[in-house]
């Protein structure tokens, strides 16, 4: 069984009209106006909420997969097979010769598993931040068959991983999901080409002035002391080194996270650690392993299930994530790879893309509060939510019943 690829889907135009006006509602209510009494952080929710999932419907009803050009050889590829009556998306990064990493688009209830040989296949498990199911598989040069089970079947598509054989050195590591959604985030945009870095190398300058922002922002609350979490990434070790000279200028002292007991004191926490890192930090405040006051997200941390613990996630952005260009990426994603989670990483790979980084990156940094909403009994609601959600509008929302406010900001950088 050979596999098709993903085309981005049509009727954006229309979704992208009725986010703006949603986002312009919510942005009304949020300077100090009330809708018949309800408060504006609630009716900014429902105003922006409402044009996500009309969005989603709209791009759902005009844009299915559609057969594509070939991928050329050694760049990421995304296949789809259709494995008993499911379409299941497939994507190979960086597709050359070597270790690849496979990520099986299936229900986070369903196994999924990949391999060179029908016999011979690796178990595909859920990592953080994404919601494929990813396994690694060695591909030889040129052409060969890439197998995969799904969905209770098994299917196979052929790929060229041509002969180049150098790699991110990421993509062996906890930060490999990430680099995906970039190369997703290209892919989406159109691009097609060989992946050469991973997001975690370096800390832009835009990251930066974020992170910069977020000690700003704890200097003008009074804070005296936080907590900090990193890794050891290249990017991760920048990144802590930029908050630990804020911090200083700032005479906010940094300590590690409070694990004692519920009398222990609780101060902020700022996680600049990859998503893999990130998440197990997160669901260690939610079930109180940790204390803490408020969890300050680097920007990268923009993804659905490090949205869905009940950490007090705040996170500085350039952009908001329900209007315009952020929901037509969204919705790209949705058409390339879908039940993908939509993240700042993707969309900063889309967006310089398609040529609209120069905008974006003269927007200045402001402070996004997130949180799910819970309804005791629902599956799609508190800690357990963040999974796939196939076949709906939910698939082109950065947070499904959940919302992103703007709670602070701007933040202009100084000299600017």
């Amino acid at each position: 069984m050979t596999g098709t690829p993903f085309t981005p889907g049509g009727a954006l135009l229309l979704a992208t009209v009725v986010l703006l006006a949603g986002s312009a509602l919510g942005l009304l209510l949020l300077q100090g106006r009330r809708l018949r009494g309800i408060p504006a952080i609630t009716a900014f929710f429902a105003a922006v909420v409402a044009g996500a999932v009309l969005a989603g419907t709209t791009a759902a009803a005009g844009g299915g997969p559609r057969p594509a050009a070939a991928a050329r050889p050694g760049t990421p590829v995304v296949r789809e097979l259709h494995l008993n009556g499911q379409h299941v998306p497939v994507m190979v990064v960086p597709n050359r010769p070597g270790l690849n990493l496979v990520g099986i688009g299936v229900d986070g209830t369903q196994k999924a598993s990949a391999g060179t040989a029908r016999d011979r296949l690796t178990a595909g498990t859920v990592r953080a931040g994404s919601a494929q199911r990813w396994t690694t598989v060695n591909l030889p040069r040129g052409e060969s068959r890439l197998w995969i089970s799904a969905a209770g079947a098994v299917g196979s598509f052929t790929v060229d991983t041509g002969t180049r054989t150098a790699a991110p050195t990421a993509l062996r590591g906890a930060d490999a999901p990430e680099c995906a959604a970039a190369a997703a985030g290209e892919l989406a945009a159109g691009l097609d080409r060989p992946l050469t870095s991973c997001p975690s190398d370096r800390l832009t300058d835009a990251d930066r002035s974020a992170l910069r922002a977020v000690v700003t922002f704890l200097a003008g609350r009074g804070t005296r002391t936080a907590a900090l979490v990193g890794d050891d990434s290249p990017r991760g070790r920048a990144a802590a080194a930029e908050v630990r000279t804020a911090a200083a200028a700032a005479r906010i002292t940094l300590a590690a996270p409070s694990t004692g007991p519920v009398t222990a004191s609780a101060r902020p926490l700022i996680v600049v650690a990859g998503w893999q890192r990130a998440q197990s930090v997160l669901q260690d405040v939610a079930a109180g392993r940790i204390r803490s006051q408020g969890s300050y997200l680097a920007p990268w941390l923009l993804t659905r299930s490090l949205l869905t613990p009940a950490a007090g996630q705040i996170i500085p952005l350039r952009f908001t994530p329900r209007t315009g260009m952020p929901m037509t990426y969204a919705s790209a994603l949705a058409a390339r790879l879908p039940g993908e989670y939509p993240s700042a990483t993707g969309y900063e790979a889309w967006r310089r893309a398609s040529g609209a980084a120069i905008k974006a990156d003269a927007d200045p940094v402001r402070l996004y509060a997130t949180a799910v909403m819970y309804i005791p009994g629902s599956p799609l609601s508190g800690p357990g939510a963040g999974g796939h959600h196939h076949g709906g509008a939910t698939d082109v929302d950065w947070l499904p019943d959940g919302m992103i406010a703007p709670v602070a900001g701007p933040f202009e950088e100084k000299g600017a």
